[in-house]
């Protein structure tokens, strides 16, 4: 069986933190303390998203960095990092790209700033950011703040329709951006959700997940349809395969197959397939005793993969459509 033979590092930047110092820093120290700190605002960064754009071969980096330098372009072939000058002047607490780049039919990408500041600072932070960059000219286009003070944790693009859709924190919403009349629309509170992800059906429907009834700690799905610009809450929830860890069933990662299939991971580190109409949530099973699954994508021949940590090791998983069957591909 296939297992990962070779990974090389390409470090962007050396930075040690103490454990005391980030113990102290999570437990004692507000937003503005982190930002001004020496090591963890200027030189702390952390890569949080990916996307490669198959004309030039570059992978897009969406950075945490307190800074504000929150984009790159790393080149696999020269090995090299380069810094896209995100202008950082325009928001001192947009410091990160979290779940936040897509690329549309025309090689230009979308984005979104998302923020590591809390409640403290909500009332002067401007909030997150829709943007658009032109890869060829290293040109940005800010589009909007779909929510004043909230930022933007994920979005997704609808190719097909225009839409972008976004979810935020600390306000926890759901948003909707159409982009030729650069309408903005709230669609709904999601309550107190820890997830940062949605899904997007082959039908343009969007899933995220709700609270429901907050002492009740559940957290079913819900399904909002463009065609009939309508959610459904649908009061229904998926696989809980760690319910000692409250939370563990909402969506983690999401995969729309080139057939159709919808998959999504969740925290706990399910695979899931949904289906709708009718409503259909196949649990495919968890590969790993650890929680989640994060980074599906489909591969030759229809096959899925992601990765899982365990340990602070990442491993490699494939998974076989056919045969309903999971290969650990070994850590990275």
């Amino acid at each position: 069986m296939a297992k990962v033979a070779r990974i090389s590092a390409h470090r962007l930047r050396e930075c040690d933190i103490t454990t005391e110092k980030w113990t102290f820093f999570t437990k004692r120290k507000a937003s503005e303390d982190w930002i001004s700190d020496e090591i963890l605002g200027r030189r702390w960064v952390s890569p949080t998203c990916l996307l490669y754009h198959p004309k030039n071969g570059l992978v897009y980096v969406g950075m945490t960095s307190l800074d504000g330098n929150v984009f790159y372009a790393f080149d696999p072939k020269a090995h090299t990092w380069e810094s896209l000058n995100y202008p950082n002047e325009l928001d001192r607490y947009a410091s990160k790209i979290h779940q936040s780049l897509k690329l549309d039919s025309h090689g230009r990408i979308y984005g979104a700033t998302a923020t590591l500041s809390d409640v403290d600072v909500w009332p002067l932070a401007p909030g997150g950011q829709l943007f658009r960059f032109e890869p060829e000219a290293g040109q940005y286009e800010f589009l909007s703040i779909p929510i004043k003070h909230d930022y933007i944790q994920g979005i997704l693009l609808d190719r097909e329709r225009e839409i972008i859709y976004g979810n935020t924190f600390p306000g926890r919403k759901l948003f909707r951006y159409d982009i030729d009349s650069k309408e903005i629309r709230e669609l709904t509170m999601l309550g107190n959700v820890q997830t940062e992800h949605m899904a997007m059906d082959s039908h343009g429907g969007v899933w995220h997940n709700y609270e429901l009834f907050q002492w009740a700690k559940r957290y079913p799905l819900l399904r909002y349809d463009p065609s009939e610009d309508k959610i459904d809450f649908l009061n229904t929830d998926l696989p809980d395969l760690m319910p000692e860890r409250n939370g563990s069933n909402q969506i983690d990662s999401a995969l729309l197959t080139k057939d159709g299939d919808l998959y999504v991971g969740t925290i706990a580190g399910a695979l899931v397939q949904l289906k709708h109409r009718p409503l259909e949530i196949n649990c495919l099973g968890k590969p790993f005793s650890a929680p989640r699954l994060k980074g599906l994508v489909e591969g030759p021949n229809g096959l899925i993969y992601g990765f899982c940590v365990i340990d602070y090791e990442t491993h490699l998983l494939r998974y076989y459509r056919s045969s309903v069957l999971f290969n650990d591909l070994g850590v990275l």
